[in-house]
C-alpha cells in the first residue's frame, strides 16, 4: 500500500506497528500516520496529510440520563483532589453587621481541630472583611467573588493547596420600617368587633350567684354537723 495507518490497540501497539509497515513493508515514513482518537487525515490528488483535530472523548451520564457537563467532572476531581472549603457568614439584612462568628466547614481539605491557628487567621480576616464590605452599600455577588478569590489566597499560602472555596452569605432580618406602636386602650375593640361580626359580645356579668352543685335525683340539704368524738 502507499499509504498506511495503523488503527488497532493501543497507543504505543500503533507506533510498534507503524515501524513493522516501514521497515517490512518498505512503506514511506510519510506516509505513515499514527493517528490519536480525534485526529483527522485528509486524502486528495495530491496525496495524505494531518490537518487538525476534532473534539472527542468520552461521554458521561448521570442517573437520571442527562449527560455530565466537562466543567462538573472537572469540579468533581478536583474536589476529590484538593477537597472543599466553605465559609458562612451571617448579617443583619438592611445593616449589614455580623450576627454570629463566620462558619467554617471544611470537607477533604484539612481537619479543623488540628488547625486551630488557621482556622483563626481565617475568621479574623472574615470579621475585618464584613466590617469593611458591609459598612455601606454593597454587592453580594461581588463580595462573595472577593472573599472566594483572598481565602483561596491564604490557603494556598499556609498549606499549598487549592480547594474549591464556596463563600455563603446569610441575610437575617427585614429592611423594611419598625411596626408600630400598641394603639391605646379601647381604640382596638370597634376593630375587633369589625373583624369578626358574627361572633356576639360576651354579656355582663350579672351580680347573682349560683346555686349549689345539684346531682340527680337528689336534694339539696345543709351538711349536718358531725359529733364531737374523743379517740
Amino acid at each position: 500500500p502507499k499509504y498506511y495507518l495503523p488503527n488497532h490497540g493501543e497507543f504505543h501497539m500503533l507506533v510498534h506497528n507503524a515501524r513493522l509497515a516501514e521497515k517490512e513493508c518498505g512503506i514511506p515514513r510519510d506516509n505513515i500516520f499514527v493517528c490519536d482518537a480525534g485526529d483527522i487525515v485528509e486524502f486528495d490528488h495530491e496525496g495524505a496529510r494531518k490537518i487538525g483535530r476534532v473534539p472527542v472523548g468520552g461521554i458521561m451520564y448521570d442517573d437520571s440520563g442527562a449527560i455530565v457537563s466537562e466543567v462538573v467532572l472537572k469540579d468533581r476531581i478536583h474536589m476529590s483532589q484538593e477537597g472543599m472549603f466553605v465559609v458562612v457568614l451571617t448579617i443583619g439584612r438592611g445593616n449589614g453587621r455580623l450576627l454570629t462568628s463566620p462558619d467554617i466547614i471544611s470537607r477533604g481539605f484539612i481537619y479543623l481541630r488540628d488547625s486551630e491557628e488557621l482556622m483563626g487567621m481565617i475568621r479574623q480576616y472574615l470579621k475585618q472583611k464584613a466590617a469593611r464590605a458591609f459598612s455601606g452599600r454593597y454587592d453580594l455577588d461581588v463580595i462573595k467573588k472577593e472573599i472566594k478569590d483572598e481565602v483561596t489566597h491564604i490557603l494556598y499560602d499556609q498549606t499549598r493547596r487549592t480547594p474549591i472555596v464556596i463563600p455563603v452569605i446569610n441575610e437575617i432580618g427585614t429592611s423594611g420600617p419598625k411596626p408600630q406602636g400598641r394603639a391605646p386602650q379601647g381604640t382596638d375593640q370597634p376593630q375587633r368587633q369589625q373583624q369578626r361580626p358574627d361572633r356576639a359580645p360576651m354579656p355582663a356579668p350579672s351580680g347573682k350567684t349560683f346555686p349549689p352543685k345539684q346531682y340527680p335525683d337528689t336534694e339539696v340539704t345543709a351538711p349536718r354537723e358531725r359529733p364531737n368524738q374523743s379517740y
